[in-house]
């Protein structure tokens, strides 16, 4: 029996697994550790999440019921249509309680002194002829309509775009009339009174100014929806590098990609909506039952973004209390660190402000010849890319692996490369069939005789803005070992070859399928050590746990006893009480101020292993993406990230914990330790400490300076 079908059925389906850690973010809303403007924001990153979700994960799974004529999963043994009805039904809770708990903060508001929602029909004549006024002036110019009385299609609403869908009768002939609202019209419009902020939905004045825009019938009927499309078209790159070509297909295919089958058909429900109207438009134009979601509060809640940034301005005391990680404050540079030991960082808690030190000291150095970095994902306006730009101005030879692919952020992307590409940097476009999702960056310095070379391997992207919230690991190092590995590894993507194995090396491990063979070699190991000496264990920390002869190695080896500790933010298809009476598996989803985005996979026998990775433990990035961990080994850095591990095994506050129901629970006794808490403390704590010594050291320096400058004055004085 293959290892594949050993466990057949005996797994959770990963898409249902997703939802159920949406729930959880949407959970945070009714979190008593979580401050009221937070609360917020986390129902709008679950509005955010679940656009992404029924753009590219939907459409795979109607893709595979029609290819496969309703198949089975293999993982869960359901069928297609049975794993989409499911899907529908979780997510249809998701909104009810997103819901419930977005009207009862909002009720809040007035009394937090912020403001308050108020529909039209509430508002005074003399403050509907104010909103009215702006309707005209920053709304109606923004609006077209399109009539259907017989070929009904929506092709020409964009994905994410809101609309409105009015029934019309002129005479004795009905048509429906769709006004799409498009996303750089403001959601809320402002006013005033009495010196008190309310806030207007956008749709709420466009439909209670229909009459005027449709005063040639009378309006029998509305409908406020929005549209999620599918965005999961892929596209292969020509192993050209730099070629026009490539950037000329991928234009096409951002062009054509807003067109894809409707996903996700939301509506508002109205305190007036009629609900045949709504069955008549969803038959009309063909929406499937569980694409249909009916929604009693705003759609989309994203539009609460801006809104809860300016409050947290106003109201700091109503959200997180700001934070900043550590910034590079030592004396040597961080070079001169480098040459003498590893470096082991944890954003955000350490700044990512020394990566741009790390970068900014090779380009001001004149002893760098080559820079090769690896792009995914860059902030707009980023300072990495400024500074590789710099780097090339002076000389330097910079080569950089640019992502094109890397989902919605491809537009930027091709930004990124023609700027690269003026400032004369060497662009590399990946491999052709899979995304290089690596974190990697390669210096080399020439002195004289020998070239010495810095790098960094990280398990973030080099992106300064999503590294403030972001969770990630990045290591630092000048050993021999890890340069001549990412020499060799930079090399191999240079080339146009065959990719459907990555080379080996000593101290790194890349996908594809390299690094499932290393976490799959070593989960063996620790079982072989366990059953003879009783001894050993396995820690995992990813953002996902999907690939099934990963989880199947799991699972042989906790049917003997082996102790798994497992993180899992997102996905998890691992089910616990498969493996008998020996099992010993703990499972939770860390989900709290910050994204918790680092992996670290960990195997304690006599000789423990620990690593870092850009990859989750998923067949797409075991198998289909290029992929790099890196191992820890020097001693003090072995140490830090075990500390690491045991603050992270025992949080019991953010950690939402897996039952054998596939259930996920709060302890209600915790022991009140969060991970999250205890390295923000622990950050601010080193930050003073080298705040005060550097204090100390500037102090007696100034002193010594003092009594140097009066002996040097008595001395003249005495000559």
């Amino acid at each position: 029996m293959g290892i594949k079908s050993k466990y057949k059925g005996d797994l959770y389906n990963r898409d249902l697994s997703w939802l159920l850690f949406n729930r959880r973010v949407i959970e945070l809303a009714n979190n008593y550790n979580v401050p009221y403007l937070n609360k917020l924001n986390f129902l709008s990153i679950a509005s955010s999440n679940l656009d992404e979700f029924y753009s590219v994960r939907v459409p795979s799974i109607k893709s595979q019921k029609v290819l496969t004529n309703d198949g089975h999963d293999t993982k869960t043994m359901l069928r297609y249509s049975e794993i989409l009805k499911k899907l529908h039904d979780i997510n249809n809770t998701n909104f009810r309680i997103q819901s419930n708990y977005f009207k009862f903060l909002i009720k809040r508001l007035p009394d937090l002194g912020i403001g308050n929602f108020v529909k039209y029909d509430d508002l005074c004549d003399r403050m509907k002829q104010k909103a009215d006024q702006k309707f005209d002036e920053k709304i109606l110019p923004f609006l077209t309509s399109t009539t259907f009385n017989s070929e009904y299609n929506l092709d020409f609403i964009k994905n994410k775009w809101m609309a409105i869908a009015t029934l019309v009768k002129v005479k004795n002939d009905t048509s429906i009339r769709i006004m799409p609202i498009p996303p750089y019209i403001r959601r809320t419009v402002s006013l005033k009174v009495n010196g008190k902020k309310q806030y207007l939905m956008m749709e709420d004045l466009i439909i209670n100014n229909l009459e005027n825009l449709y005063d040639d019938g009378e309006i029998k009927d509305v409908i406020v929806f929005r549209l999620s499309r599918d965005l999961d078209a892929s596209i292969d790159l020509e192993k050209n590098n730099g070629s026009k070509k490539t950037i000329q297909n991928l234009r096409h295919y951002l062009a054509n990609r807003e067109k894809g089958k409707i996903t996700m058909l939301e509506i508002q429900v109205l305190p007036d909506t009629n609900e045949k109207f709504i069955n008549t438009f969803i038959k009309k134009f063909k929406i499937e039952p569980n694409d249909v979601f009916k929604i009693d509060i705003p759609l989309d809640l994203t539009f609460m973004f801006p809104l809860i940034k300016s409050w947290i301005k106003k109201h700091p005391e109503l959200a997180y209390p700001s934070f900043t990680g550590k910034k590079w404050n030592r004396k040597e540079t961080m070079q001169d660190y480098l040459n003498n030991k590893d470096l082991l960082l944890q954003y955000p808690y350490d700044s990512f402000d020394q990566f741009i030190q790390f970068l900014k000291e090779a380009v001001d150095n004149p002893k760098t010849i080559a820079i090769k970095q690896t792009i995914y994902r860059v902030a707009d306006n980023s300072e990495v890319i400024e500074l590789l730009k710099e780097a090339s101005r002076k000389g330097i030879k910079v080569t950089v692996v640019v992502e094109l692919r890397a989902r919605f952020d491809e537009t930027n992307n091709l930004k990124v490369t023609d700027e690269l590409e003026d400032a004369g940097c060497e662009i590399i476009f990946g491999k052709k069939y899979m995304k290089v999702h690596s974190k990697a960056c390669l210096i080399l310095m020439s002195d004289k005789s020998s070239v010495q070379g810095y790098v960094q391997i990280g398990t973030g992207n080099y992106n300064e803005q999503t590294a403030k919230g972001f969770v990630d690991l990045s290591l630092y190092s000048s050993s021999d070992v890890y340069v001549n590995c990412l020499k060799s590894f930079f090399e191999y993507l240079a080339q146009n070859g065959d990719c459907s194995r990555s080379p080996k090396y000593n101290s790194i491990v890349s996908s594809p399928n390299r690094i499932e063979d290393m976490v799959i070699q070593n989960i063996n190991l620790v079982k072989e050590y366990y059953q003879k000496y009783g001894k050993g264990k396995v820690f995992l920390k990813v953002n996902s746990l999907t690939d099934i002869d990963v989880i199947s190695a799991i699972y042989d080896a906790a049917k003997v006893g082996v102790p798994f500790r497992l993180v899992i933010r997102g996905s998890c298809c691992l089910k616990l009480g498969i493996c008998g009476e020996k099992e010993n598996i703990i499972i939770s989803s860390i989900v709290g101020e910050f994204l918790e985005h680092s992996r670290i996979y960990a195997f304690y026998t006599d000789k423990p292993s620990f690593w870092i990775s850009s990859a989750d433990l998923m067949t797409r990035n075991m198998v289909n993406r290029v992929e790099l961990a890196a191992k820890i080994m020097d001693k003090y850095n072995i140490n830090k990230i075990q500390k690491i591990i045991d603050i992270y095994s025992e949080d019991d506050v953010d950690g939402f914990f897996l039952d054998k129901e596939g259930n996920y629970f709060k302890y209600e006794n915790s022991k009140n330790r969060s991970a999250q808490q205890t390295f923000i403390q622990e950050s601010i704590k080193l930050s003073r400490k080298k705040t005060n010594r550097n204090i100390f050291y500037k102090t007696i320096t100034e002193k010594i300076s003092e009594l140097m400058n009066h002996l040097m004055s008595k001395n003249k004085d005495a000559q």
